[in-house]
């Protein structure tokens, strides 16, 4: 049965994870913050408090109206969650949504501990307010939510990062360089298998009605409405397109119905990505467009895993060569309201499918500024990719978020690029 009134526990205490944005930047003013109804959402089903983080990751897509939450923890059992709210909402529902979340995607799932598998030998060194800092000096401005400008300085070291990487996957791996276009077809993230394992982040593209009395209704209504958004989704429809969530997907339509009859391919492309990151969202560590570079392998199998373990060995030098502290561990996608998740999360761990290059910035937190990941025969075998006997083509793809990158190497030597390494200068060919 669901609660429908709050109800107040004691003892209880609070497990803070994956609030807003730190004070400074978020963009809610105190006294608005202040005025917003707070309810207490006690859970139908609590969970383990080792499996808070897998719940907290997931609240701000419970509903848009939550603007903040806290998970109430007592006796090692989230058993709570205390949510504040844009408009007073339905305890019963946000019951009902949670329970759902809890059930289909947290509760499946294990107790895990990182398993590092490679480490740099610099030690963290990150001072706070390194954000701040770059906002005040002009290298980056908020230009909406989830979305920033970067300026010279910032583009330039991003750019020298993007240099090394691309020089990286040409000269040791003779890839191949692609541009790939910021739309791509609703029907390729389909059978990818993106839009049933990760809705939460999909951004899709619309278009008006290709009909005069829409286009006349839209421009009347423009300065009278007080919901544009509204407006504009009752006059548009689906453009069969979406924003990319990830590069490597427009390699695998490009590809389609290749046969690999003269070896493996290897194809790399920067381009900007788009994830809807929600509340989640967080200065340069987390974006709702950001730049990603790829490098995505396609051949026999043996060869594809070599080639991921050589990549990943070289970024690691890489790491070093920088100066920076992180470390390469064995991780899972965020899968999203499948019933199969856990079990894709056991194959995922237990195979070493993914690794994540995790970097420290501020506050004791770290990035995941790359990926590398292993499909098997998926892409191949849904996009008609096949090797010289016939069978379907594996593939593997590594992909680095550039922006944060960049933003743990400010995080890690200061904003002032005078002050850093001449070495780390040289590599990056910045010219401060």
């Amino acid at each position: 049965m669901e609660p429908t009134l709050p109800v107040r526990l004691s003892p209880v205490r609070e497990v803070r994870l994956a609030l807003l944005p730190d004070a400074a930047e978020t963009t809610l003013p105190c006294n608005l913050r202040s005025r917003m109804p707070t309810q207490l959402v006690v859970l139908v089903t609590p969970i383990p408090d080792y499996l808070s983080s897998e719940l907290a990751k997931r609240v701000y897509y419970v509903s848009p109206e939550i603007e903040q939450f806290h998970l109430v923890s007592e006796g090692g059992r989230v058993v709570a969650v205390e949510v504040t709210t844009s408009v007073a909402g339905d305890v019963g529902e946000l019951s009902r949504k949670l329970d759902l979340i809890i059930a289909k995607d947290v509760l499946p799932q294990r107790e895990v501990e990182a398993e590092v598998v490679w480490s740099s030998p610099h030690r963290p060194r990150n001072a706070d307010g390194t954000f701040a800092q770059l906002a005040a000096a002009g290298m980056v401005a908020e230009m909406g939510e989830g979305i920033y400008a970067t300026g010279a300085l910032f583009h330039e070291v991003l750019s020298g990062l993007d240099r090394r990487l691309h020089d990286l996957a040409v000269g040791e791996f003779a890839a191949s360089a692609f541009h790939y276009p910021n739309l791509i077809s609703t029907d390729t993230l389909r059978r990818a298998g993106y839009m049933s394992s990760f809705p939460q982040f999909l951004m899709t593209a619309s278009r008006f009605r290709s009909d005069v009395d829409t286009y006349d209704s839209f421009a009347s209504g423009v300065a009278s409405v007080d919901d544009i958004g509204q407006h504009i989704e009752e006059h548009s429809e689906h453009l069969g397109y979406c924003l990319p969530p990830a590069m490597c997907y427009h390699v695998y339509q490009h590809l389609q119905g290749r046969g690999l009859a003269e070896g493996p391919i290897v194809v790399t492309t920067r381009g900007q990505t788009f994830r809807f990151e929600s509340r989640y969202r967080r200065s340069l560590e987390r974006l709702w467009e950001f730049t990603m570079r790829e490098v995505v392998f396609i051949g026999e199998r043996t060869a594809v895993a070599e080639q991921r373990r050589r990549l990943m060995s070289a970024v690691g030098d890489m790491v070093t060569e920088l100066g920076l502290a992180g470390q390469i561990e064995v991780a899972n996608d965020p899968f999203f309201f499948n019933g199969q998740i856990a079990e894709y999360v056991r194959v995922q761990r237990a195979m070493e499918l993914k690794y994540e290059l995790c970097l420290p910035v501020e506050h004791g937190r770290s990035v995941a500024a790359g990926s590398f990941n292993i499909h098997g025969e998926k892409f191949g075998s849904a996009f008609g990719i096949t090797l010289a006997d016939g069978g379907a083509a594996h593939s593997a793809c590594v992909g680095f978020g550039l922006e944060r990158f960049a933003y743990a190497l400010f995080c890690q030597h200061g904003v002032d690029l005078d002050a850093w390494p001449d070495d780390v200068r040289a590599m990056l060919r910045t010219s401060v």
